[in-house]
């Protein structure tokens, strides 16, 4: 059953971004400023390499329970006064799996014998977007303490948010049964593959704070936190909320069952719909002794927390720094240059085998740590 389609035409705030840039260009030309600027990545894929993910999503899938994805890039302009400016882009991905659906599903695909009579909780969330925006900054600096904050609005596309909950069925080694209630908006159906979809467009915000004290020249501690108190407020958002089952299954030549939902409910477009982002904390502690440091970093985002440790050495003014990540296994080698900050790290050399990945390059940024 579908929804009435009542959607209206709405314009974006694009002229809005064009009038900041316009701002950014006349303060540059006008008065005294530095500019700065960030690229950061990162990517979690527990149950399958990344490479794999970007391929064939499922098929290499294994065990654990979380993909996630979040990058941006920030460019903009900082006066004395400690006022900033800036444009960014970003994109979030956050996907949640029970485990032992992950691997029956990476059997699935694989086309492995099953275990007849077997039944496997199915339970997953995602949430996601896109967005281009404006942020407005303020940094201050007192003594041995810097704290910092901003504004952002920003326009946003690619919504992906929502759950589905079931059971698969193990009937055969090669059969199977799923059933499962799913409610979720989307800018393209990857369940039921809902055909001639219109994406939804948005209005999101947020904030951010960060603060770095320097007690002694020993010792730095900051801490920092995005998406406080963020959201993005929807226009016309696809949606779905159904129960699937696969009653309508087909079989290949090989005799394996496979996935065509059948199902029963309502699809439509939200005329509004607001998506609430969760907010992403970082912490970080030096202690520093002449040319040599001890380094301890902390990460929570999408209700799973990392610690890394670490050591770092001067040499030429310029710090070097290797991190180890326990909980993604990961190797991060730093450079920090003063003004200029390069950072990569990885669970695995071979792209392919890959499974954690960030890379962060930051010029004059004074944020998150």
């Amino acid at each position: 059953m579908r929804a009435p389609d009542n959607r209206k035409r709405r314009r974006g705030f694009g002229p809005a971004f064009f009038f900041c840039g316009m701002l950014m260009s006349s303060a540059c030309a006008a008065s005294d400023y530095q500019l700065f600027g960030r690229v950061d990545a990162q990517i979690v894929s527990e149950p399958e390499p990344i490479k794999a993910t970007l391929s064939d999503w499922g098929k290499a899938f294994d065990s654990g329970e979380r993909q996630w994805a979040v990058s941006q890039w920030e460019a903009g302009i900082r006066w004395p006064s400690g006022l900033e400016l800036s444009l960014f882009s970003r994109l979030m991905a956050d996907l949640r799996m029970n485990e032992e659906a992950v691997a029956f599903y990476g059997k699935i695909s694989r086309k492995e014998p099953l275990e007849p009579g077997r039944m496997v909780p199915v339970n997953v969330h995602v949430n996601g977007y896109t967005g281009n925006g404006v942020r407005l900054g303020l940094r201050h600096r007192n003594g041995d303490w810097t704290l910092s904050g901003g504004i952002s609005l920003f326009s946003s596309r690619h919504l992906m948010s929502g759950d589905m909950n079931g059971q698969f069925t193990a009937l055969t080694d090669s059969d199977y049964d799923l059933n499962a209630d799913v409610d979720y908006l989307y800018y393209r159906d990857v369940i039921f593959k809902r055909p001639d979809v219109e994406q939804a467009s948005g209005l999101g915000w947020s904030v951010d704070l960060a603060g770095v004290w320097q007690p002694s020249d020993t010792v730095t501690i900051a801490v920092g936190a995005e998406d406080l108190f963020a959201g993005i407020r929807w226009q016309d958002a696809p949606f779905t909320r159904a129960t699937a089952n696969t009653d309508q299954k087909t079989y290949d030549d090989s005799g394996f069952a496979v996935f065509k939902p059948l199902i029963s409910g309502t699809e439509g477009y939200l005329k509004t719909y607001t998506q609430d982002l969760e907010a992403r904390y970082k912490a970080s502690m030096r202690l520093r002794r002449e040319l040599i440091s001890l380094l301890v970093r902390g990460q929570y985002q999408f209700g799973y927390g990392l610690v890394g440790l670490g050591l770092g050495y001067v040499v030429e003014d310029v710090d070097y720094r290797v991190l180890y990540w326990p909980g993604t296994n990961s190797l991060g080698l730093e450079l920090d240059a003063g003004s200029l900050n390069f950072r990569v790290s990885a669970d695995h050399l071979s792209w392919p085998d890959a499974r954690a990945v960030a890379v962060s390059l930051q010029y004059n940024f004074n944020g998150i740590p």
